[in-house]
């Protein structure tokens, strides 16, 4: 009997370990995070306790050079998942 769940992305994802920022939109200081997870819509950030990410942001990840828009999706408060919106 297998326990695997079933795959719902819509594009495949590409395992990193990328250093990265969410920048918000107010005046917040940016706070650091791991891009785990990356596809061609979304991402998988990880996020060091305790921290206040909003829903909207701005994903910034300086060895690439990329920015881009993101809107929260799902979290476990360690764990988030965001969408592209650019």
């Amino acid at each position: 009997m297998s326990h695997r769940i079933p795959e719902r992305r819509s594009s495949p994802r590409h395992l990193t370990h990328l250093e990265g920022w969410i920048a918000g939109y107010a005046a917040q200081e940016p706070i650091g995070c791991t891009v785990w997870d990356l596809s061609e819509v979304g991402v998988r950030l990880v996020v060091t306790p305790p921290a206040d990410v909003p829903l909207e942001f701005e994903l910034q990840i300086p060895s690439e050079d990329a920015k881009a828009k993101v809107k929260l999706v799902w979290t476990t408060g360690v764990h988030y998942g965001a969408r592209f919106t650019d």
